[in-house]
């Protein structure tokens, strides 16, 4: 059955408005996103526990958007006295939080040609630096022999001074000291497709031996958005725009 409904363009307009010694200091800014089809608004009153507001997986389910569609979304506090607190999680259990006062709006823009694949990483040092301890192998999928490194973490960009790790690749899985730490010995090497995030394996070129193997940020894909009040229940406006 053909569908009877119309895509359209979404326009946000960020207007700030203020004069300060008789100048304007102010600004607008808009953007249109083309091709919306769907929109979802709704008010969640949220408790002073953790709950769910929004799910992203590969497909439309209860209560789950398709990750590769959503274009736009934006979270309102509609309190007037209290905030409450957001939980952005990714396909890694990465997760970081905002604090979200009365009145106040958070905006997470999905990419224009993916969503929200590929947007999100969270790591608890700096998401960029050097190993100097892995080891490269010609058509090896992984590096290893690293020395316990509590940096890395799936999603990261990786490359070798040498050029043997191929460009656009990532780290896949890991093997950790302790299970559930992430105190990297040794890594998968995968690359992401960057419209539907699958990931294939990613082989060295050559032999290289302790690194050098620089990392940096990467991206994994958003899985889930939750909220929880402060002190009183909080009433909160969700929008969803997908194409």
């Amino acid at each position: 059955m053909a569908t009877s409904l119309t895509a359209a363009t979404l326009t946000v307009t960020l207007t700030e408005a203020i004069t300060i010694n008789g100048i304007n200091q102010g600004g607008t800014n808009t953007l249109s996103i083309s091709s919306i089809k769907n929109v979802s608004k709704r008010i969640v009153t949220v408790p002073t526990s953790e709950v769910t507001l929004l799910n992203f997986g590969t497909a439309v389910a209860a209560g789950q958007f398709d990750e590769s569609k959503v274009r736009y979304i934006r979270v309102t506090n509609k309190d007037g006295a209290n905030h409450l607190y957001l939980v952005f999680k990714n396909e890694y259990n990465n997760e970081f939080c905002i604090k979200l006062d009365k009145g106040q709006s958070f905006i997470y823009n999905g990419d224009a040609v993916s969503g929200v694949i590929d947007t999100m990483l969270a790591n608890q040092i700096a998401l960029g630096f050097t190993d100097i301890t892995g080891d490269v192998g010609t058509g090896d999928s992984f590096i290893d022999n690293i020395t316990a490194n509590g940096g890395i973490i799936p999603g990261l960009r990786v490359s070798n001074d040498s050029g043997y790790v191929p460009a656009n690749t990532s780290v896949g899985a890991i093997t950790s000291t302790n299970a559930g730490v992430s105190a990297a010995t040794s890594h998968t090497l995968v690359t992401r497709n960057a419209t539907t995030g699958a990931e294939s394996v990613s082989e060295g070129t050559g032999v290289d031996n302790d690194g050098p193997n620089t990392y940096a940020a990467g991206f994994g894909d958003l899985v889930e958005i939750t909220a929880e009040a402060d002190t009183a229940e909080i009433d909160v406006e969700v929008f969803v725009a997908t194409i």
